[in-house]
């Protein structure tokens, strides 16, 4: 088969067979398609400068109206930009583009002449460049590569900032600066004094070893090269970090109607600022009761007349400009009738208590008073059984007769009087139990 056609075969119906011939457009010649006119070999300019890096190329008459053509710059064998000729609109077939061009208006392809144009050369625009011709999806012509060179502009990077540094603390102060060819970097006080003792240079880092109120002032930064000097002239400030002389400290526990009182104070250089939060919400003159809330000078938050709906954590938030602490604290409101409750709780205890106590000590009293009548009823019944020997009663009566019998009679009424009382004490502890 020949280029213009192909033949093929088709069923035609009852049978039959037809020779069909089905033409093809010709792909586009690529003879006419050229780029006179690229980029330069070499191109050295400073940063910031503007800049256009030639394309001129050339299409035949009517070229576009059969052809789908692209024009395309690369940079460093990645697209960078392109733009289908004959349409206004410019785009990229790849999503490196929103990386390398974050400002699209600071470079702009023009498609009537090919130009890629820069505003203001930055240093990351250096690469190698090239315009080509894309006509199909296929490269039909390009460029020669054209090397760019930036030189980059002195500056500072970031730009050095006045500092706040904490007392008795190691710190660096950092002045680093960019440019072509690279620069120098060294720092100076105030005036041109020396540094401070404990203050040394090192390559462009201020080390502050043990800072100290001596150490305060005013210090510049000087980056220099071929291109000339730049300064930056920064404050150092001596802080001492806010820290909590008296936390908040809880569970704090307070009845409904009551007055809530939660401390907070810090110290600090500068003088930390406090403020107080309920659950992580500022609390100010639109969320609390100004006549129930009030901030004393040394920072303790009192609550008068304390709600169920102020139970919550209450967190104090100590800062400056040497940084910021915060603790919180839980705060529990208990109600007026949890409050009775638990206080007839309590009677209702110890009045059981009290009559355990007191049914230990009847019980102990009738066992005393028990043991003590059976103790004096044995003694009684010694007394009648075990009396004296007929021998000795016998001398004993011979003896005295009279004074025998007296005293007989005497230890006998003796020993009923007690046994008398025994029974009565006996009897009164039962009456008790």
């Amino acid at each position: 088969m020949g280029l213009n056609g192909r033949r093929r075969l088709l069923g035609c119906g009852l049978g039959f067979f037809c020779l069909i011939f089905c033409s093809y457009a010709a792909p586009a010649s690529f003879e006419d398609v050229s780029i006179s006119r690229g980029p330069q070999s070499s191109i050295t300019i400073k940063e910031q400068s503007s800049l256009q890096l030639p394309c001129d190329y050339q299409l035949p008459d009517g070229y576009l109206q059969k052809n789908s053509v692209i024009l395309r710059w690369r940079k460093d064998s990645k697209t960078l930009r392109q733009v289908e000729l004959g349409r206004m609109d410019s785009t990229t077939s790849e999503p490196q583009l929103e990386t390398m061009l974050r400002e699209d208006s600071r470079v702009a392809l023009s498609k009537d002449s090919g130009a890629l144009q820069f505003n203001s050369v930055l240093a990351s625009d250096a690469g190698q460049y090239q315009c080509q011709l894309v006509i199909d999806g296929s490269v039909a012509a390009s460029s020669s590569s054209g090397v760019l060179l930036v030189i980059e502009q002195l500056k500072f990077v970031p730009q050095p900032t006045s500092k706040n540094l904490e007392l008795g603390t190691l710190s660096k102060v950092h002045c680093k600066a960019q440019g072509t060819p690279a620069p120098q970097v060294k720092w100076m006080r105030e005036t041109q004094l020396p540094l401070p003792v404990n203050v040394t240079d090192q390559n462009g880092t201020l080390i502050f070893n043990q800072v100290s109120n001596e150490q305060r002032g005013q210090y510049t930064c000087i980056a220099s090269n071929s291109q000339g000097q730049i300064t930056a002239t920064v404050s150092i400030n001596v802080v001492v970090a806010p820290k909590f002389s008296v936390p908040p400290e809880g569970p704090i526990e307070v009845a409904e109607a009551g007055t809530a009182v939660i401390h907070c104070q810090a110290i600090g250089e500068p003088k930390p600022t406090i403020r107080w939060d309920k659950d992580l919400t500022y609390l100010n003159d639109n969320n609390t009761d100004p006549e129930r809330f009030s901030l004393m000078e040394n920072g303790t938050l009192e609550i008068r007349n304390v709600r169920p709906e102020d139970e919550g954590r209450y967190g104090c938030t100590i800062g400056s400009s040497a940084g910021l602490k915060r603790e919180d604290v839980l705060l529990v409101v208990k109600s007026t009738k949890s409050a009775s409750n638990s206080i007839v709780t309590r009677i209702i205890i110890v009045i059981i208590c009290l009559a355990f106590l007191y049914f230990v000590l009847v019980l102990g009293l009738k066992v005393w008073y028990r043991y003590r009548r059976h103790l004096g009823k044995v003694q009684l019944e010694d007394g009648h059984v075990n009396g004296p020997t007929d021998g000795q009663e016998h001398d004993h009566h011979e003896n005295e007769p009279c004074l025998t019998e007296a005293n007989s009679s005497k230890n006998l009424k003796s020993k009923l009087r007690e046994s008398t009382i025994l029974e009565q004490e006996s009897q009164v502890a039962d009456d008790i139990v």
